[in-house]
């Protein structure tokens, strides 16, 4: 499988709006916010994130999307 796989991020402004806050809260940029799930986290998933999309017929992007914010969401929970 190819180590350097590219997607388009696509936020929406309730995912922008808990990136900021977790951002702020640890003393970094959005940037860094992302660049740290990306490494962290959804690298680690695209392989199962791929075949979901295989099997539900969705777009890689969208399923990437999704679990972008539930990872966003999931980290502003876990600093309350």
């Amino acid at each position: 499988m190819e180590e350097n796989k590219e997607f388009e991020l696509e936020l929406s402004e309730e995912t922008m709006q808990m990136l900021e806050e977790y951002a702020k809260k640890n003393n970094q940029t959005p940037e860094e916010v992302v660049e740290y799930i990306i490494y962290e986290f959804l690298r680690n998933q695209l392989h199962v994130i791929e075949r979901r999309a295989e099997e539900t017929n969705t777009p890689v992007n969208t399923l990437v999307n999704m679990q972008f914010a539930r990872i966003v969401s999931y980290l502003n929970q876990k600093e309350a």
